[in-house]
Order: structure tokens, then sequence, then C-alpha cells
């Protein structure tokens, strides 16, 4: 029997775009994500139980998955956070379905108004299938890692090392495999900011949503996502330079587009103000200076984009001059629009229709604005001290893990789990984002009159030079406004700018293996060996793996006012 001459032709086509042999690139990515998805997966029902905030989030997951309305109010159950997160777990549960225990429960229904769920069968679930999608969520971050590196700096080397380091960080790997929302905002975040870079914003947007309806800080990709709009607007306005075309603006091209940035910024900042409102009161838009200027800004950016709009057409409309838009004015039409719509409108529709759940079971969006309302009240107050925070300007020296667990069943209390950072990784990432900031200023030279004290700049950054820029700037923009938060925080809350700080890494070793001294691609390969063995060294403090006593205490390298790992 043969095939038709059109299948033929088909299979003959999809058969010459198939690899015919792998490349070692090809192989060291599947090797890695191989590392991956062994190190998430392995044991990843151990522990048994719920541990930290576990006994928050899978709890009203389940409670999801049953349908119980309870899920949905806020004393009591996690609502906190947005519940996309949680709605993963229930998945999970719902997939992987029950666990039969015997002897002790399994430590997540501590309230007493749960206490029937605790021997309760049709509630007891499979700690792997609470924790599952979190674990692939953590493969996924490597893979996107992996992209978002090649892609930014046009290299294999740089995307595989980006991988390998994310693959072996302690911080990622622990938070991988707690069923909590920070890998999925990890995930979500490099997923965002790949399709970001490669001008797939309608993905872009999608995942931004997805991110914030995990987690409201994954909202800090608002940094990243304005520089690349920045840098395409500044790329646009070079490359439309004397083409032989008019280039003076008529007034509609401003209009227009000054209109919809006015609007977006207002849309924003009305956003915030609304749900920072005290639960229960009405919003006032006059009751304060940020609620005025929103509500100016949303005003001023109507109007100016309604006159833009009206002038075009009547200049269409009319018998005059001939209605378009000038290169310069397409660009600044073309990313106003863009922006709106894949990173205004397209993640506010994801984020409300994560609450698809709660509305299906009777709720409104007025309950839906209320349970953010007091969520955000919630972090607002979140001062009572914890005994293993860490404030935000002591994350990049990882200055105070976090204590996760320990097995009670133990008798040496050696088996146990932190969330702790590779120190290799975090340590070598800051020297890495200063290399990174001079590459990307290397062309820029400063000059200083010594009669006159003043500082002249000369030069100029080349499209070349974006990426390391990106990097830096990204980096500061997920860690930097951790500043002026008022809750207590934790080592977890630095994982976004983490995987910008393993982007710089990934850089220096690229820049690193193509010197043409061989010491610099040895230099590479020590470093990355040396995070690797870091890795088997902490693992089993990182994964609840019953230890000598001697081996348990020599993880605790520091105990003083500074760092603090015990």
């Amino acid at each position: 029997m043969s095939l038709p001459d059109a299948a033929r032709t088909s299979f003959q086509s999809v058969q010459a775009r198939l690899p015919r042999k792998l490349t070692a690139y090809q192989w060291a990515l599947i090797a890695i994500l191989i590392a991956a998805i062994f190190t998430r997966f392995w044991r990843l029902g151990s522990p048994n139980e719920c541990y930290f905030d576990e006994v928050y989030f899978p709890t009203t997951g389940a409670e999801i998955l049953h349908g119980d309305n309870r899920a949905w109010l806020f004393y009591g159950h996690e609502n906190t956070h947005p519940p996309l997160s949680k709605e993963f777990m229930a998945l999970g549960m719902g997939v992987f379905g029950h666990q039969q225990r015997t002897g002790a429960d399994n430590k997540c229904w501590g309230d007493e108004e749960d206490a029937a769920h605790r021997s309760d069968p049709d509630w007891t679930y499979n700690p792997y299938a609470w924790r599952f999608f979190g674990a692939l969520a953590g493969v996924g971050a490597v893979l996107f890692m992996y992209l978002l590196a090649k892609r930014l700096f046009s290299s294999e080397i740089a995307g595989l090392a980006g991988a390998f380091l994310l693959t072996f960080d302690g911080l990622a790997f622990a938070q991988s495999r707690i069923a909590t929302p920070d890998t999925y905002v990890l995930f979500f975040v490099l997923g965002a900011v790949y399709f970001l870079v490669s001008n797939r914003f309608l993905f872009s947007g999608v995942f931004f949503g997805a991110a914030v309806a995990t987690k409201w800080v994954a909202a800090f990709t608002a940094v990243p996502i304005l520089l690349y709009f920045i840098w395409r607007l500044l790329q646009g306005i070079s490359e439309t330079k004397g083409d032989g075309q008019p280039q003076r603006l008529r007034p509609y091209e401003i209009a227009l587009p000054g209109g919809l940035a006015l609007l977006y910024g207002g849309i924003t900042l009305t956003v915030w103000r609304y749900v920072a409102t005290t639960p229960g009161d009405t919003y006032d838009p006059l009751g304060g200076p940020l609620q005025l200027l929103a509500l100016l800004l949303v005003i001023a950016g109507a109007a100016g984009a309604a006159a833009g709009l009206l002038m075009l057409l009547t200049r269409g409309a009319g018998g005059g001059a001939k209605a378009g838009f000038t290169p310069r004015g397409k660009l600044y039409l073309q990313l106003a629009v863009a922006f709106g719509v894949f990173f205004v409108m397209v993640p506010g529709y994801v984020y409300l229709m994560t609450y698809l759940p709660m509305l299906l079971n009777g709720w409104d969006l007025g309950a839906v604005r209320e349970l953010n309302r007091q969520a955000y009240s919630f972090h607002s107050n979140l001062t009572l001290p914890h005994p293993w925070q860490s404030p935000w300007d002591t994350w990049p020296i990882m200055a105070r893990p976090i204590f996760l667990f320990v097995d009670s069943q133990d008798p040496n209390g050696t088996t146990k789990i932190y969330s702790q950072g590779n120190p290799i990784v975090f340590w070598m990432a800051l020297p890495a984002l200063a290399f990174v900031l001079w590459q990307g200023l290397g062309r820029l030279r400063a000059r200083v009159d010594a009669a006159t004290g003043d500082i002249s700049v000369s030069g100029r950054i080349s499209v070349r030079q974006f990426p390391q820029l990106f990097v830096v700037l990204g980096y500061l923009g997920f860690w930097l406004p951790w500043a002026s938060q008022p809750r207590i925080m934790f080592i977890y809350h630095y994982i976004s700018a983490l995987a910008f700080a393993i982007l710089a890494l990934a850089y220096v070793v690229d820049w690193l293996w193509w010197q043409e001294d061989r010491r610099g691609r040895a230099a590479a390969v020590i470093f990355l060996v040396a995070v690797l063995a870091s890795f088997v060294y902490f693992y089993p403090h990182l994964a609840a793996v019953d230890v000598p006593a001697w081996l348990d205490q020599s993880y605790y390298w520091f105990n003083n006012g500074l760092l603090k790992w015990q």
C-alpha cells in the first residue's frame, strides 16, 4: 500500500524539517532538562505532610476542587494572594487523587473549623498531587531561562548556562517543591519576558496576566515591559531618520498615542487606588492626591485620544490634505495600541478569568473586589515580626535563608528543608551584574571639567548593548521596589530578581567561553562545576534528606549579625 502523492509530499516536507542529527548544544539542553525534571520530581511527595505555608495554599485548593464556598472567604482561608496557583493545586489533586493514610494526619487542616477534614478520606490528598504543577512550573522556568538568555545574547552557550544555573540554584529548587505561589510566579514572569523580547506580545500579555493572578509582586514585570517598549521606540525613531519622508508630525499623530499613554497610566493608577481602598468603603475619585491624579490622567488621556481620532477622521473626510501617518507617527501609534491591547487589556482579562470558579460558585464581582481589597489591606499591615524574615537589601548576599521543615519523627532532627540559594550563584551574581553594566555602558565616556566641575557624557549605546542594560535594569526593577514595601519580607521574594541575576551570570559565562585565551573557557567550566558541587553538597539541606549530625552542622556557615543561616 503506497501513500497518495499529496500525503507523500507532505510527509517528505515534514521529514526534511526534522533535524537529522542532534547537535552538541541540543544534547546539552536535553541533559539539563532531564536534571531539572529529576531534581524537581524525585521524592516530591516527601515530606508526606503539609509544611510551612502549605497549610494555607493546598487546603484552599482542595476547597476550590470541592466547590466549597468557604474557599472564597478571606479569614481562615488563603486569599491573601490571587487564586491561580491554588487552582493549579486543585487541578493536581483532581488528577492524582486521594491518599490512604493510617495513623497521623497530614498536618494540613490546623483550624478547629476544619477538624473533620483531618480524618476524612475525601479531603486527604497525595502531597505529590498538590506539588506536581509547581514542580512542573520549576522545570518550565528552566526552559524559559534557556530561551530567554539565548534570545537576548544570541548565544547557545548563554542559554545553556542560564538553564544550568537556574536548575542548580537552591532557592529556585526549594520553591519549586513546596506548594506555594513563587515557583509559578517565576515561570510566568520568565515566559512573559521571553515572549516580550520575541515580539509575541499576545503570549507575553497572557503570561503577564497569569503571573499577576498568581501573586501581585509579578506586577514588577511592568519594568522590563516598559524598558522593551522604550527601546523599540528609540530604535524606531533611529530607523525613521533620513528616509526622505516628511518627519514633521501632524497634531493627531501626537494627540492619539499621547492620549492613549496618559489613559493607560490613569487606568493603572485608578486600579491600584481602587484596590487600596479600605474594605467596605466606597472608592472616592477625589479622596486623595493619587486618586485625583488618576482621574485627571484618565480624563486628559481620553480627551487627547478622542481629539486625535476626531482630527484624523475629519481630515480624511474633508477635501484637504490626505489623512495618514508619517513613519514616526505610525510607530508611536503602533506601540501605544500594542501596549494597551496586550499589556493592559489582555492581562486584565486573564486576571479576572482566574476568579471564574468563584463567580460560578454564586459570588459576584463585588465580592471579588472586596476580596482583593482585603488582600491589599493584609499585605499593607503585615508587620508582625517573623523569625525567618529578611530585609530586601540583604537578599543579594543571602543573609537569611528560610527554615521550612524538620521531620518530627527523626530523633536526630537532621531531616530538614531550608529555602536557601546556591552561594556560588548568589555571590558571583553581584560582580556579574557590575560587569554586564560596564559592558552595556562601554561606549559612553564621562568627562569632568576641572575648572567648572561640569560633567559631560559622550558616546552612544548601540543596539547590541541593549540586552546588557535590559538585564541590569530588569534586575533592579524586580529588586529595588521592595525598599518601599511596608510588610515583612522573605528571601523568596527575591526569586524574580534572581532570574535576572542569573541572566547576568549566563552572559559572563558566554563572554568567558569565547575568549581567545583558553583560560577564559577553563574559568567558565570551573565556575559551572563549582555551582554543581555546591548544589550537590547542599541538596540534603534543601530536600529533607536524613544526614549525619556532623554534615547537618556543616551547612550553617554563618551565624552573626549580618549573615544568619541558623
